[in-house]
């Protein structure tokens, strides 16, 4: 439909074309509005870039305005120009993280030329720049990085550069664990209680779920509980910012810190790595708090990075793969301390049961009722004496019934079975279940004549005794990180990346600590198991609109299923 008016026709038709009109206008104007709300929405998500402010002064300190300023990264064929300035303030947005060769230029000047500078993610650099006069073409080139000052940041930040993720040492290649060489983060100790990991950091003093990490300017944290999902190898990555304290608000979901992870791009030159990584039972040490003298420990990680052009300048890939295989041991004092779970092996219930002390064998549990048991005939003499042999005789009902259920629970709980000898009370002491299964496989407290159930069916599959759970248990893992990041440049004013990464895991014998977590609570050595597919993508779109406007698009598919379960392992004496 147009929405120009006629200069003919009645002027209700026209009245009501221009009514179209303005719905039409309406409707448009909602529909860039949301796309506005939208673009706001994505950038907020997360750094992924970096800014560079550069101040041109003359010899005189006076601000120079109509330089050019250009900064460029060779290796991967990208550069960006301005000449818009604020009283010779210069400024060049959303720099993907890299070095950067800064030229500035002036009519009259000597052009100038800073080599390799860096920008990191997150950062807003104020380069000072000060041109000298000169009547003809004379470059003056800066070898060493110029400093680099924030004068505009209010937060408190860290960057972890290629060089530290790249040569520190690290314990199973957690990359994020290098956060901890900021003095403002320490490790959070607070115990697992759930299937999510979390980032592992204390910031300002809140726990780990109160942090967030971001990949590429994306949310990279569970929205449920704000666990940490799984993201690239650490040959993927190229360095990653620390915000400790009075970040900006599109940092949302955060009450701790922020972690701004940017990974490797390929460039104009081929490079690749290949690792591995073994730590073996053979040549380690024992584990202080082995129970055996050669428990079993392998740790295998390795994998392989590498890219390069697809069309020189124009189009770049870089792939990453790694893969972690533990068998490990894991150690349980289960049975230890205290010893035999507590319980003594030498309580004698023959008297509660009717019979002469030394009659039936000795039985398990604890100190305090071995000393009840002991004094009983003592306890039943006073009583017959005081009260008659009535009360006496009912007395030593409850003690033969209370024996009962002592000796029938104590053997359940240790070894999954009433001690043998109980089979000659059953039908009297002990009731025979209705479905035929063992009379010495029931729970004592409700399989028992005294409370009148005889509807017992035996231990569930599930049930574990606790001498099944003594001695060490194993660890397995299997994980793997795969990813790809492919990059484009369209133009000098237009780069658009595409990121995807993958991660299968299998891990069991995860120890549960929270009182609350009811897996693992039945399952051998208190344990869990848990699998996960983790998948991720990134698409963003790098816009520079003239001098000083940027538009920047990025949406993120990310999907994780994950099944946590105990552990169905029940071997014993691993």
């Amino acid at each position: 439909m147009s929405c120009e008016l006629a200069s003919s026709g009645s002027l209700g038709a026209a009245a009501s074309e221009q009514g179209e009109c303005m719905k039409l206008a309406l409707k448009a104007s909602s529909v860039l509005f949301a796309i506005t709300l939208l673009s706001t929405w994505a950038i907020a998500q997360g750094a992924a870039t970096g800014d560079l402010q550069i101040t041109v002064k003359d010899p005189n300190g006076k601000m120079v305005t109509n330089a050019t300023v250009m900064a460029s990264n060779d290796a991967k064929g990208f550069s960006r120009a301005t000449t818009q300035n604020t009283d010779g303030e210069y400024r060049i947005a959303a720099l993907p993280p890299g070095k950067y060769n800064v030229v500035v230029t002036a009519p009259g000047f000597s052009k100038v030329v800073f080599q390799d500078q860096p920008i990191t993610v997150g950062q807003m650099a104020d380069l000072p720049v000060t041109m000298q006069v000169s009547g003809g073409e004379t470059v003056v080139n800066v070898s060493s990085e110029a400093e680099v000052v924030e004068t505009t940041r209010t937060s408190t930040t860290d960057t972890i550069d290629q060089r530290r993720i790249d040569n520190l040492p690290i314990n199973g290649r957690n990359y994020i664990n290098f956060t901890l060489t900021d003095s403002q983060v320490v490790r959070d100790n607070a115990p697992n209680t759930g299937a999510a990991p979390t980032s592992g950091l204390n910031m300002s003093g809140q726990r780990g779920r109160s942090n967030l990490v971001n990949v590429d300017g994306a949310d990279a944290t569970d929205n449920s509980i704000n666990g940490v999902r799984s993201t690239v190898s650490q040959e993927a990555v190229q360095e990653f910012q620390i915000i400790t304290n009075s970040y900006a608000a599109e940092y949302g979901r955060a009450s701790g810190g922020v972690v701004n992870i940017v990974t490797r791009s390929g460039s104009n030159d081929l490079h690749g790595t290949a690792f591995g990584y073994l730590r073996n039972r053979n040549f380690q040490a024992v584990h202080p708090f082995s129970t055996v003298s050669n428990p079993a420990y392998t740790r295998a990680q390795a994998g392989v990075a590498f890219g390069g052009p697809i069309k020189k300048d124009k189009t770049y890939y870089y792939f990453s793969y790694e893969t972690t295989r533990r068998h490990e041991t894991g150690f349980s004092s289960i049975g230890l301390t205290p010893a035999n779970f507590g319980l003594v092996n030498n309580v004698d219930i023959s008297v509660a049961l009717g019979q002469a002390p030394g009659t039936f064998p000795l039985v398990s549990g604890t100190p305090e009722q071995k000393t009840y048991f002991d004094n009983l005939p003592g306890a039943l003499q006073q009583i017959g004496a005081a009260f008659g042999s009535g009360a006496a005789q009912a007395y030593g009902q409850e003690a033969g019934a209370y024996a009962t259920w002592m000796a029938g629970a104590s053997g359940i709980a240790v070894n999954g079975t009433y001690p043998k000898w109980f089979g000659l009370l059953a039908g009297s002491a002990i009731p025979v279940p209705s479905n035929g299964t063992s009379p010495l496989t029931q729970f004592p407290s409700s399989c028992t004549f005294v409370t009148n159930n005889t509807l017992c069916n035996g231990l569930p599959g599930s049930f574990l005794s606790l001498q099944s759970q003594t001695g060490n248990f194993p660890v397995f893992e299997g994980t793997s990180l795969y990813s790809l990041r492919l990059d484009h440049n369209f133009t000098s004013n237009n780069r658009v990346t595409l990121r995807a990464n993958v991660s299968p895991s299998t891990v069991n014998g995860i120890e549960v600590n929270g009182q609350d977590q009811p897996f693992g609570q039945n399952a051998f050595s208190r344990t869990s198991q848990q699998s996960y597919r983790d998948v991720a993508g990134v698409f963003q779109d790098t816009w520079t609109i003239g001098n000083n406007k940027i538009n920047e698009f990025r949406f993120q598919y990310a999907r994780r299923g994950l099944a946590y379960f105990f552990n169905k392992d029940s071997s014993a004496g691993f």
